[in-house]
């Protein structure tokens, strides 16, 4: 698709699934998707739909809620075979956190900024994601019993903390 060529109707149904799932309305963006899909099959020049189109499907999918496995076949299918689009690898990392699946999710994600380093989508997870403290006892490993019990415990009294700030002040 160039600029100024008219949308297929594949690429004006893609869009719109595009827009429902910017506006969080995943079972909309599923049937506009999938109509992409199968619009795109249709077509006499086209034997297999774009991996894009794949990879959004797997997104939606997976971000109602519905059909996570199915949703993260399709995002790694469509990654194995148009390994060069940083926004599938994105979708990929997006599949697997919401699979608690961390350290492959951070491994597309950091893919995804290879091909893209100023992909905003990715680095906006990776700050999301990517809050860790350093261990409590440094000299000691990350998932030592002191160090994990150390993190709970300083994290519940952060948690305290910020609800004592926020607590309103009265004036007797």
């Amino acid at each position: 698709m160039t600029a100024g060529s008219p949308l297929t109707p594949s690429d004006d149904s893609f869009r719109k699934g595009l827009d429902a799932l910017e506006r969080r309305q995943y079972q909309q963006a599923i049937s506009l998707i999938q109509e992409a899909i199968d619009l795109e099959r249709q077509d006499a020049s086209s034997k297999n739909p774009r991996m894009r189109y794949l990879s959004y499907l797997g997104l939606a999918l997976t971000l109602a809620q519905e059909r996570s496995e199915e949703g993260l076949k399709l995002c790694e299918q469509a990654m194995k075979r148009d390994f060069f689009d940083a926004d599938l690898f994105c979708n990929l990392g997006i599949v697997y956190l919401r699979n608690r699946q961390k350290a492959p999710a951070f491994d597309a994600f950091r893919k995804g900024l290879a091909l893209k380093p100023r992909h905003a989508r990715i680095r906006e997870e990776l700050e999301r994601h990517e809050r860790r403290e350093h261990p409590f006892f440094r000299a000691l490993p990350r998932g030592h019993f002191l160090n994990r019990m150390a993190g709970q415990v300083r994290f519940r009294l952060r948690l305290l903390l910020q609800r004592f700030h926020r607590a309103p002040v009265t004036s007797d």
